[in-house]
Protein backbone atom coordinates (compact mmCIF):
# COMPACT_ATOMS: atom_id res chain seq x y z
CA UNK A 1 0.00 0.00 0.00
CA UNK A 2 1.21 3.50 -0.84
CA UNK A 3 -0.23 6.60 0.82
CA UNK A 4 0.23 9.98 -0.89
CA UNK A 5 -2.48 12.67 -1.15
CA UNK A 6 -1.74 13.25 -4.83
CA UNK A 7 -2.72 9.70 -5.79
CA UNK A 8 -6.29 9.09 -6.90
CA UNK A 9 -6.31 6.07 -4.57
CA UNK A 10 -5.83 8.26 -1.46
CA UNK A 11 -9.02 8.04 0.66
CA UNK A 12 -9.28 11.83 1.02
CA UNK A 13 -8.75 12.55 -2.68
CA UNK A 14 -12.27 12.53 -4.06
CA UNK A 15 -11.34 14.69 -7.05
CA UNK A 16 -12.08 18.26 -7.95
CA UNK A 17 -11.12 21.49 -6.24
CA UNK A 18 -13.56 21.01 -3.35
CA UNK A 19 -12.14 17.73 -2.00
CA UNK A 20 -10.23 17.65 1.30
CA UNK A 21 -6.88 17.03 -0.40
CA UNK A 22 -7.15 20.01 -2.76
CA UNK A 23 -8.20 22.26 0.10
CA UNK A 24 -5.42 21.13 2.41
CA UNK A 25 -2.62 21.25 -0.16
CA UNK A 26 -2.79 24.64 -1.83
CA UNK A 27 0.90 24.52 -2.87
CA UNK A 28 1.38 28.16 -1.98
CA UNK A 29 -1.63 29.16 -4.05
CA UNK A 30 -3.22 31.68 -1.71
CA UNK A 31 -5.55 33.23 -4.27
CA UNK A 32 -7.72 31.61 -6.97
CA UNK A 33 -5.76 33.37 -9.73
CA UNK A 34 -2.56 31.67 -8.50
CA UNK A 35 -3.85 28.37 -9.90
CA UNK A 36 -3.28 29.66 -13.43
CA UNK A 37 0.51 29.70 -13.03
CA UNK A 38 1.25 27.46 -10.02
CA UNK A 39 1.03 23.69 -10.40
CA UNK A 40 -0.85 21.74 -7.71
CA UNK A 41 1.47 19.69 -5.51
CA UNK A 42 0.69 17.57 -2.48
CA UNK A 43 3.59 17.97 -0.11
CA UNK A 44 6.71 15.99 0.48
CA UNK A 45 5.41 13.19 2.71
CA UNK A 46 4.81 9.68 1.44
CA UNK A 47 4.15 6.46 3.32
CA UNK A 48 3.97 2.84 2.26
CA UNK A 49 3.65 -0.58 3.86
CA UNK A 50 6.03 -3.38 2.98
CA UNK A 51 4.54 -6.83 2.40
CA UNK A 52 4.27 -9.31 5.22
CA UNK A 53 2.66 -9.70 8.61
CA UNK A 54 3.92 -9.25 12.14
CA UNK A 55 7.65 -9.78 12.68
CA UNK A 56 8.26 -10.34 8.96
CA UNK A 57 6.94 -6.87 8.07
CA UNK A 58 8.63 -5.31 11.10
CA UNK A 59 12.07 -6.68 10.21
CA UNK A 60 11.66 -5.98 6.48
CA UNK A 61 10.74 -2.36 7.10
CA UNK A 62 13.66 -1.88 9.49
CA UNK A 63 16.10 -3.39 6.95
CA UNK A 64 14.71 -1.22 4.14
CA UNK A 65 15.19 1.94 6.23
CA UNK A 66 18.66 0.90 7.38
CA UNK A 67 19.67 0.06 3.81
CA UNK A 68 19.07 3.52 2.40
CA UNK A 69 22.17 5.50 1.39
CA UNK A 70 20.73 8.83 0.15
CA UNK A 71 17.75 9.05 2.51
CA UNK A 72 18.68 9.43 6.19
CA UNK A 73 17.11 7.45 9.03
CA UNK A 74 15.61 9.87 11.58
CA UNK A 75 12.93 10.09 14.25
CA UNK A 76 11.83 13.59 13.21
CA UNK A 77 10.80 14.13 9.60
CA UNK A 78 11.27 17.89 9.26
CA UNK A 79 14.40 18.93 7.37
CA UNK A 80 15.72 19.97 3.99
CA UNK A 81 17.22 16.53 3.31
CA UNK A 82 15.15 13.40 2.72
CA UNK A 83 14.42 11.45 5.89
CA UNK A 84 12.85 8.06 6.59
CA UNK A 85 11.20 6.65 9.68
CA UNK A 86 9.87 3.24 10.70
CA UNK A 87 7.27 4.11 13.38
CA UNK A 88 6.82 0.58 14.76
CA UNK A 89 10.49 0.34 15.75
CA UNK A 90 11.13 4.03 16.45
CA UNK A 91 8.53 6.58 17.54
CA UNK A 92 5.87 4.02 18.50
CA UNK A 93 8.10 1.15 19.67
CA UNK A 94 6.96 1.51 23.29
CA UNK A 95 3.31 0.96 22.34
CA UNK A 96 2.26 -2.71 22.42
CA UNK A 97 1.82 -4.21 18.95
CA UNK A 98 -1.88 -4.95 19.53
CA UNK A 99 -2.51 -1.29 20.38
CA UNK A 100 -0.49 -0.06 17.37
CA UNK A 101 -2.39 -2.36 15.03
CA UNK A 102 -5.74 -1.39 16.56
CA UNK A 103 -4.84 2.24 15.92
CA UNK A 104 -4.03 1.53 12.27
CA UNK A 105 -0.23 1.55 12.57
CA UNK A 106 1.00 -1.42 10.54
CA UNK A 107 4.31 -3.06 11.46
CA UNK A 108 5.54 -2.58 7.90
CA UNK A 109 4.72 1.14 7.61
CA UNK A 110 7.59 3.33 6.38
CA UNK A 111 7.27 7.14 6.26
CA UNK A 112 9.46 9.29 4.03
CA UNK A 113 9.85 13.05 4.07
CA UNK A 114 11.16 14.03 0.63
CA UNK A 115 13.90 16.65 0.64
CA UNK A 116 15.72 18.56 -2.06
CA UNK A 117 17.74 15.70 -3.54
CA UNK A 118 17.18 14.68 -7.15
CA UNK A 119 14.05 12.57 -7.47
CA UNK A 120 15.80 9.92 -9.56
CA UNK A 121 18.44 9.50 -6.82
CA UNK A 122 15.75 9.00 -4.17
CA UNK A 123 13.82 6.48 -6.26
CA UNK A 124 17.02 4.56 -7.05
CA UNK A 125 18.02 4.54 -3.37
CA UNK A 126 14.65 3.21 -2.25
CA UNK A 127 14.46 0.63 -5.03
CA UNK A 128 18.01 -0.57 -4.30
CA UNK A 129 17.25 -0.98 -0.60
CA UNK A 130 14.02 -2.87 -1.31
CA UNK A 131 15.81 -5.08 -3.83
CA UNK A 132 18.60 -5.86 -1.33
CA UNK A 133 16.02 -6.93 1.25
CA UNK A 134 14.30 -9.15 -1.31
CA UNK A 135 17.62 -10.68 -2.41
CA UNK A 136 18.78 -11.34 1.16
CA UNK A 137 15.48 -13.07 1.96
CA UNK A 138 15.72 -15.15 -1.19
CA UNK A 139 19.27 -16.23 -0.31
CA UNK A 140 18.50 -16.85 3.37
CA UNK A 141 15.32 -18.78 2.70
CA UNK A 142 16.76 -21.13 0.13
CA UNK A 143 14.68 -19.91 -2.77
CA UNK A 144 12.05 -17.52 -3.99
CA UNK A 145 8.81 -17.78 -2.03
CA UNK A 146 6.99 -15.73 -4.64
CA UNK A 147 6.19 -12.99 -2.13
CA UNK A 148 7.44 -9.53 -3.00
CA UNK A 149 8.61 -6.96 -0.48
CA UNK A 150 6.95 -4.27 -2.61
CA UNK A 151 4.77 -3.90 -5.65
CA UNK A 152 7.14 -3.03 -8.48
CA UNK A 153 4.56 -0.94 -10.32
CA UNK A 154 4.48 1.53 -7.41
CA UNK A 155 7.91 2.77 -8.42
Amino acid sequence: SVYYPGLESHPDNTGGDSCLVAGAFRSGRDHPEDAEHMKQTYGGMIAFIVAGEGDVALERAKRVCEGLKVVNLAVSLGSVESLVEHPASMTHAMIPREDRLAGGLDDGLIRISVGIERGCDLVADLKNSLDRVMESEKNAGGGDTGERVYASKAF
